[in-house]
């Protein structure tokens, strides 16, 4: 083959994210918070 694996590893794992009760509130955050919208 011409690709030799040199090194495997498990990915780094991910904070717990927040629940939210609705799309309106979803939004809001992802806005305000992350920045994104």
């Amino acid at each position: 083959p011409r690709l030799k694996v040199i090194k495997t590893e498990e990915p780094g794992g991910r904070k717990a994210g927040v629940k939210v009760k609705s799309v309106a509130e979803l939004v809001d955050k992802l806005k305000n918070e992350a920045g994104v919208l």
